[in-house]
């Protein structure tokens, strides 16, 4: 069994981009990471490119220690914070990004047990034999409105409130990511998709479903789904990042 992966990480109709992401893949384990520095703030894409690579580079240093303990939830929570902590540090040396943040999505996994964890709004959508199994709920106003039954959830993507996060990281006052555990092993067939809140907006997930099930690789099903989102977006739109793992045999 083999995880593959395609990615992709584009400027859309913004000035920079400030979408980030990372990924280490081996035989024995794997962790994938996108990040979205909040688009208000200047130097937002030094913060999601300091959490992408430091949460790899702590995953990396535990999983050589010892490959089991890198996917327990305490050490994947431990990933998050201290790209939290490189983050803060980096701010207070560095007046020009003092007011930057980032949102988070990360999916460690040994193939047994796979541990998600996320911050804000981009998402991690988990898919079984081609049907969407599990996906994070957004750190969001319109997140809270879609859970007191104000707005159906697919309406989140166009709701007002959609870009008003409640948790972000690197933030004066952190809050731990959501940390969702699987410790069914993954199986072929089986995928993950994360992504921005740039892709998602524009790509639904029956259509997720439809392109993967008619898809042989993640290149294959990521170009076409990319191209949905093309076919949608402004000319302003948003930057957009994405990675999409397959089991394979």
């Amino acid at each position: 069994m083999q995880l593959l992966t395609s990615s992709i990480c584009k400027q859309g109709g913004r000035e920079y981009n400030q979408d980030y992401l990372d990924l280490a893949v081996a035989s024995d384990g794997a962790c994938l990471v996108v990040c979205d520095g909040l688009g208000s703030y200047y130097g937002s894409e030094g913060a999601s490119r300091i959490c992408s690579t430091k949460i790899i580079e702590a995953y990396s240093q535990v999983k050589q220690l010892d490959p089991e303990r890198a996917v327990k939830p305490e050490y994947c929570q431990s990933y998050v914070q201290s790209a939290h902590n490189r983050v803060v540090d980096e701010k207070e040396r560095n007046p020009k990004i003092r007011s930057s943040c980032t949102t988070v999505a990360c999916v460690t996994t040994d193939y047994k047990t796979t541990v998600i964890s996320h911050i804000g709004d981009t998402r991690v959508y988990l898919f079984k034999n081609n049907k969407l199994h599990f996906q994070t709920k957004d750190h969001s106003l319109s997140q809270i409105a879609v859970e007191m039954g104000r707005i159906p959830l697919r309406d989140i993507r166009s709701d007002k409130d959609q870009n008003k996060l409640t948790r972000v990281l690197g933030s004066d006052y952190y809050i731990p990511p959501d940390c969702d555990i699987y410790n069914t092993p993954l199986a072929v067939g089986d995928a993950f998709i994360l992504c921005t809140d740039g892709f998602w907006e524009y790509v639904y997930e029956e259509e997720m479903e439809e392109d993967l099930a008619s898809s042989s690789t993640p290149e294959e099903a990521l170009v076409k789904m990319e191209q949905r989102l093309l076919a949608r977006v402004t000319k302003y739109n948003d930057n957009y990042s994405a990675i999409v793992a397959m089991v394979r045999d």
